[in-house]
């Protein structure tokens, strides 16, 4: 195994063929499939932290064009508003079924994965994951690949909300893979590392989703695994800022930070100092970087130097996401969240407001949602749900709520689970459906959502608003986890 580089981020220092029922059999297409990315050669690309603080004359030139060429490309991480299918996947026998809008079914396919613990899907590519397998279908061709790895949980890199990530339990081992494309890296066939243990709950992605730069805590680096590469690339210290071009990583040590801007084939372009950095994005006015303590700086992409820019009091930074709009910074606090624009300056700060989702990277162009806990009163409640506007910080709504919150693409539209139903959420105020559904899924354009009830999955249309109860369409027993998604 190649040494590692120095410890990163240490406060007290470096220490199809048809079954007889007629459903789609599984066929093992890990090996074959088309769409996996495999390497042209496996050899791992030495790191050598002396060349970082190296940096070419030239540099500055460099880096400035492809800041620019990076940010003009891909704008957005998004999932668009539109949909035309449902895709239900059996929580006990892994079985997918496919319907359209109007409720009727195009598609039945064996995912090949019993008792799912996970799934989630981007345009045509659903993945499931599965204690003891995994697996990546195509629903517009009712394709079947299967992965011998085991995931409890299917994660978003922040940046994007094109790239699902299924990683195995212990970090050694995952599959990557972009929704639009079908594209799929299992990281064992493209970048076998011994002693890897991936942070893949903390990755970055460039806004298209083409690019993936995880943590590697087990060896102390940073590993980019990209659709458009043959092979991986290594970077010394913790992944913070990924764009189509461009790799930021940080090397803590008490402090102080070693903050490093990197091409995609690992070579190293500027360095700077700052105190102990938690967040950072690749932004038009340089690297946005947020330390431990709050302080929001830029560094120059050319020469290192740092500027001063807003300041968070939401107490000890904990951690920072790119949101999918990409021009956005949502910094989690222990105290609080905020919001940071390009210039590094502060659009708002939220006190005693946590991100819904346990930190997880928001999915929303638009907005975000958070959470606040208030004491419990009579009907149990004990939070409130608030819809967060990343532009300027507006408040669009608020409602009691316990969670989960389910949102469309924007994340401007909401649902809630309530004792006796669900409200929606959204700028117009909170739409309240009494009718003791169980809230499953929420349309890309917020217009529909799937319930269970009475036993039965079925869809509801809510634009007629809380006060004429839609007309349901029915989708079948209920025991099914369901998504919505253009195909």
């Amino acid at each position: 195994m190649p040494s590692g580089p120095t410890l990163f981020d240490d406060e007290d220092g470096p220490g199809p063929d048809r079954d007889a029922a007629g459903v789609d059999a599984v066929d093992d297409r890990a090996a074959t499939s088309t769409r996996s990315r495999r390497p042209n050669y496996l050899i791992r690309r030495a790191v050598v932290v002396g060349g970082v603080v190296a940096v070419l004359a030239t540099a500055s030139i460099v880096v400035g064009q492809l800041i620019r060429a990076g940010t003009d490309e891909s704008t957005s991480g998004a999932v668009g508003t539109d949909w035309n299918r449902i895709v239900l996947v059996d929580d006990r026998s892994g079985r997918v079924v496919v319907v359209d809008t109007a409720g009727e079914e195009l598609a039945r396919i064996q995912s090949g994965v019993r008792s799912p613990t996970a799934s989630a899907v981007v345009d045509s590519s659903l993945l499931v994951a599965g204690s003891s397998n995994v697996a990546l279908l195509d629903i517009g061709d009712d394709t079947v690949a299967e992965f011998d790895l085991g995931a409890d949980t299917i994660v978003r890199p922040a940046g994007s909300a094109l790239t699902m990530i299924a990683p195995r339990v212990d970090g050694g081992r995952a599959l990557v893979v972009h929704g639009p494309s079908g594209d799929v890296i299992d990281t064992d066939t493209f970048a076998p590392v011994v002693g890897a243990r991936y942070e893949f709950g903390d990755s970055r992605a460039s806004a298209s989703g083409r690019d993936v730069l995880v943590t590697d805590s087990g060896n102390f680096q940073s590993v980019l695994f990209s659709f458009d590469r043959d092979e991986p690339s290594f970077f010394p210290g913790l992944a913070l800022a990924v764009t189509d071009d461009l790799v930021v990583t940080a090397q803590n040590i008490g402090a102080d930070a070693t903050v490093t801007v990197f091409d995609h084939a690992g070579e190293p372009i500027t360095t700077g100092r700052t105190p102990s950095v938690r967040a950072g994005m690749i932004a038009d006015s340089g690297i946005v970087l947020v330390t431990v303590d709050g302080a929001v700086v830029v560094m120059s992409p050319s020469t290192g130097e740092t500027s001063g820019g807003g300041r968070l009091d939401i107490g000890t930074i904990e951690t920072g996401n790119v949101t999918t709009s990409g021009d956005r910074l949502v910094v989690t606090g222990a105290t609080g969240v905020a919001i940071v624009d390009q210039e590094a300056s502060v659009v708002a700060s939220f006190d005693e407001q946590q991100p819904v989702g346990d930190g997880r990277p928001p999915l929303g162009s638009a907005c975000l949602a958070t959470v606040t806990s208030v004491p419990a009163s009579s009907n149990g409640v004990e939070s409130l749900i608030a819809i967060v506007e990343f532009t300027d910080g507006d408040t669009l709504v608020e409602a009691n709520g316990t969670g989960p919150v389910l949102a469309d693409s924007s994340g401007c539209v909401a649902g809630v689970p309530t004792p006796d139903g669900f409200d929606l959420l959204a700028s117009d105020g909170v739409q309240r459906f009494q009718t003791g559904d169980e809230l499953l899924a929420l349309s890309l354009d917020g217009a529909s959502v799937v319930t269970e009830r009475d036993g039965r999955v079925v869809l509801l249309d809510t634009t007629n608003g809380d006060t004429q109860p839609p007309e349901p369409i029915d989708l079948g027993p209920s025991g099914r986890t369901a998504h919505v998604t253009q195909a």
